[in-house]
């Protein structure tokens, strides 16, 4: 399971109302191309990017 698998299914999870705006490929498994892909997509969206990455990070 890539990084972005983890993180497109906490999207999903957390906030399923934005998760199409927050979806990125499943086969990115680094944290700051899954950042850099969402924050060129807006800096509010980076921010909850940064964050869905930081908790990923925490229940590893």
């Amino acid at each position: 399971m890539t990084l972005a698998d983890r993180y497109n299914a906490e999207a999903k999870r957390l906030m399923p109302h934005m998760e199409d705006d927050l979806v990125v490929d499943a086969a990115i498994d680094n944290a700051g191309h899954i950042d850099e892909i969402v924050f060129r997509r807006s800096e509010y969206l980076g921010g909850m990017a940064a964050v869905l990455l930081a908790l990923i990070e925490q229940h590893k």
